[in-house]
Formats: structure tokens, C-alpha cells, sequence
């Protein structure tokens, strides 16, 4: 008897090794008591329900395994030591808050654990690659998009599209006084001012603002064109709606955190009409030949939108499941950070839900066919139609009806 409940014990323990040796423990790390928690969430189970029934990664099914960073640097360092050490995770996916990534960098280095990000736009994050490439090179940046290139992205749209078409000479800036919104309103204004226009007016103002009428007065005094708005909370909210009730005489253009869902059509009562967004690296339009299909299919499967940090969130597994086919041997990190390497989701491609091309860095390779910042513009009620890159767009931008600009002949 004794005999026989032992070879029964071994073929339990055969099969349970078994099952596991055709799993991917992936880790997921987000605040998920948060909205952006929720879309990393949403995102990643889409993606592994996707992926697994359509055989795996390498042959391996995936199996999620989620840690609460809450968006804080300790409770981050919590996550991953967990992750690392308790359940033993392949790869780590997710990731939100630069503060947050780059407080834990230094204990999660010691892991060797690859982990593809998805929402620290610090430039810092991955410049700490190019410093120490081989104690740093297991994280990636698949998103979002660095403060940067957020910047670039506002910057061009001013001035290869609104500068010609408009004769547009001179910018302002208002945005809020935090490091990440000034990184991307300074870079705009730099792009700008390398292309013949002047920045006239600049506010950085502080969180929990209400009235910005004095501000827009002085942009319009000093005779700015077009605003420059880097306003990552909810402040967008108040100063986009009174920019509408002052009808101010400038255009808004910018990174607005709340106006990049479709909540903010209700949130500001129907003013948003002729706010310009800056969205980076994702959003509804023909990005890739996935991308309005995942916006449908995440609608239908979660009753709401992707938000900015799905796009990215849904491509962390797909890279793996790309990388994987350049890897011979499995169980070798290093291969698989080659082969991560590699991976080329292309602008208007049939690859991921938005561009992927990494620079030496493991950054996101900013322009061309690789990551792009999308310009939309809010229209009307479920009308947000994306106007630049004009080759992706959904739309045609609109000069705000109030505002007396004419198309330079």
C-alpha cells in the first residue's frame, strides 16, 4: 500500500513539474487601485487570453501574476522582491510612475528579471542603460512615450503643420509645475524656437489651480498664436473649459492627461470642442493594422476604452511572443534581451497595437515608422478624431470658431 501511495505521490509531483515547466509566470506591476492600474490590468489579461489560445510563447502558456505598486517607490521595491523572489516570475510587465520605477531600479537590478515597462516617461529611467548597460539592460521601455519625445511630438505638429498653414510666429506656454510637464512643454518650445517661432509667455503654475482667466489674458496681451499646455492631472479639466468660456484667442495643443478619454467630453460639459491633445503612442487611429481593432475589442470585452497606458500594456506580451522566435535557448536571459533587441512593430505595420523600435537604450526610437505622439482633436460628443501625423489621421483639424486664423496661400 505504502509503495503504491508513493509512486502515486511522484506522478503528482512529475505532472506538477511538468505543468509547470509549460508556463510563463509573468508579473505584472501597476497601482491597480487606480485608473491607470486598471488599463495595465485590462490590457495584459487581453493580451495573455489572446496569446494562449493561440498556443503561447514558445510553445508555453502565460500565467499572470499581479503586485499593487500603488505608484509608490517602497511599495514598488515590495512588488518586485516578491515577484522575484517568492514567485520566481520569468518576465515582469507593467509599470507606472517614474518616481515609482526608477526608486525600485536599483533593488530590481539585482534580479536580473526582464521587465518591459509601460509608464515611466522619465528620460532617466532608461539613460541609466546607456550609463551601465549591463547591471541596467533587462528593463525595456515599450511606453509609454518619454517626456521627450512627448514634447517632440507637440513641438512638430505646431510647427509643420499649424506654422505653414497658418503663419503662425509666436507660442506661449502654461502648464503645470511638475518636473515631467515642464520636460515636455520646454521640448516643445524647443522644437518651436528651432523653427523660427518665438515663445512669448510662459506659466507653470501649481496643482489645485481654478482660475486661469489673468494667465490667459497675458498669453493673448503678449500676442501668442497658439498655446503650448502640458497639464498631466486633472487641472486640464478646469483651464480647458475656461480657455472655451474666454474663447481665448489662441489655440490650446498639448498633452491634457483627462482629455485623452472619452469621459472628458462629459467632464467638461461639451467645452472641450477645438482642445488639441497630444497622445503619446497610441489612441484610435490606424497606428498599426490592430490598432482600431483593439480599441473595438477592448470596448466590447471591458465596456470602456483603452487608456494611454493600454497600448503599450497589450504590447509587452506581444514583443515576448515576437522576441521568442529569436531565441534558441529559453532559459538564457541574455538571449532574450538580444532578441527583445530586435523587435520592430513599424508605424502602419501588421505588428503590436502601437510602434515598437527600441534604441540602444531600450527606449522607444522616436519619428519615421517607429513611435510617433498622435494629435487629436476634440470635435463633439464621441467625435475625437485624430489630425496628425495627416497619414494617420481620423480628421481634419479645425480652427477653433471663434478664432480669426486664414490658410496662408
Amino acid at each position: 500500500m505504502k509503495k503504491v501511495l508513493l509512486m502515486s505521490l511522484l506522478v503528482v509531483l512529475i505532472t506538477m513539474s511538468s505543468f509547470a515547466a509549460n508556463v510563463w509566470k509573468i508579473g505584472v506591476v501597476g497601482p491597480f487601485q487606480q485608473e491607470t492600474g486598471e488599463w495595465i490590468k485590462q490590457a495584459v489579461e487581453m493580451a495573455a487570453e489572446e496569446i494562449n489560445a493561440d498556443g503561447g510563447i514558445a510553445g508555453r502558456q502565460i500565467e499572470l501574476i499581479f503586485q499593487d505598486s500603488e505608484a509608490k517607490a517602497e511599495k514598488m521595491i515590495t512588488a518586485i522582491q516578491k515577484l522575484c523572489t517568492r514567485e520566481n516570475v520569468d518576465f515582469i510587465v507593467g509599470g507606472m510612475s517614474s518616481g515609482a520605477v526608477l526608486g525600485a531600479m536599483d533593488r530590481w537590478a539585482r534580479y536580473k528579471t526582464i521587465w518591459l515597462g509601460t509608464g515611466a516617461a522619465s528620460i532617466n529611467v532608461t539613460n541609466n542603460i546607456g550609463e551601465d548597460y549591463d547591471r541596467y539592460k533587462y528593463y525595456f521601455r515599450v511606453g509609454t512615450l518619454d517626456s521627450i519625445s512627448q514634447g517632440t511630438s507637440t513641438g512638430d505638429f505646431i510647427t509643420n503643420y499649424l506654422q505653414p498653414k497658418y503663419g503662425i510666429s509666436k507660442v506661449a506656454i502654461i502648464a503645470v509645475d511638475l518636473v515631467y510637464s515642464k520636460e515636455i512643454a520646454e521640448e516643445a518650445a524647443r522644437v518651436c524656437e528651432e523653427n523660427g517661432l518665438e515663445i512669448v509667455y510662459r506659466d507653470y503654475f501649481p496643482m489645485g489651480t481654478i482660475d486661469y482667466s489673468a494667465t490667459f489674458k497675458k498669453v493673448v496681451d503678449a500676442g501668442a498664436q497658439v498655446i503650448i499646455n502640458s497639464i498631466v492631472t486633472d487641472d486640464g479639466i478646469a483651464f480647458v473649459k475656461q480657455w472655451y468660456d474666454l474663447k481665448v484667442d489662441a489655440a490650446i495643443v498639448g498633452p491634457v492627461g483627462p482629455a485623452l478619454k472619452p469621459e472628458f467630453y462629459n467632464q467638461t460639459g461639451g467645452k472641450c470642442v477645438f482642445e488639441t491633445s497630444a497622445y503619446p503612442n497610441g489612441g484610435p487611429a490606424p497606428l498599426t493594422k490592430n490598432t482600431l481593432q483593439f480599441v473595438e475589442d477592448h470596448l466590447a470585452k471591458f465596456g470602456n476604452n483603452p487608456g494611454f497606458i493600454s497600448y503599450p500594456a497589450y504590447n509587452t506580451l506581444y514583443v515576448l511572443k515576437e522576441a521568442a522566435a529569436d531565441v534558441q535557448d529559453i532559459n538564457n536571459t541574455d538571449e532574450w534581451i538580444k532578441a527583445i533587441e530586435k523587435v520592430e512593430f513599424k508605424l502602419g505595420g501588421d505588428k503590436g497595437v502601437a510602434p515598437v523600435v527600441f534604441d540602444e537604450n531600450h527606449s522607444l526610437i522616436y519619428g519615421g515608422d517607429a513611435a510617433r505622439g498622435i494629435i487629436f482633436q476634440w470635435l463633439g460628443e464621441d467625435e475625437w478624431e485624430a489630425v496628425y501625423p495627416e497619414e494617420y489621421a481620423t480628421g481634419k483639424w479645425i480652427v477653433p470658431e471663434w478664432m480669426d486664423w486664414e490658410v496662408q496661400e
